[in-house]
């Protein structure tokens, strides 16, 4: 935890898809103040024909969700939202308003599993 999981098309360029989920994994414990070891980053890739969108709208859209717990400023998620559409089109070529961000806050005990174990027990004592 946090986690990003990343809709998009397979519009995406080979090449880019491990340097984009790199990026974004290397910018989780700076912006969202987790330790070095917390995180995970997972690209879903769909074929054309399985989205949609109205035809105004690019057709290689990307959903890009984040999981975390709550008790991070607004600036904080702020900045990690900013920082995460900045990657997703500098890597995706897919225009900031066809990107769409979103974090669902859980608290700790809704969680469980990774390698976080320690890191949930110490957020349930806060």
């Amino acid at each position: 935890m946090p986690q990003v999981i990343i809709h998009a098309s397979r519009s995406i360029a080979p090449e880019n898809c491990s340097q984009l989920v790199q990026q974004i994994r290397a910018s989780i414990p700076e912006l969202l103040n987790v330790p070095e070891h917390i995180g995970q980053v997972v690209l879903y890739q769909s074929p054309e024909k399985n989205r949609s969108a109205h035809p105004s709208r690019d057709r290689n859209f990307i959903v890009a969700e984040v999981t975390m717990y709550p008790g991070r400023t607004k600036e904080m998620k702020q900045s990690f939202l900013e920082n995460l559409v900045r990657l997703l089109h500098k890597y995706a070529g897919v225009d900031a308003k066809d990107i769409n961000c979103l974090i669902h806050e859980i608290p700790s005990e809704n969680w469980s599993g990774g390698v976080s174990h320690k890191y949930i027990e110490d957020a349930n004592k806060m």
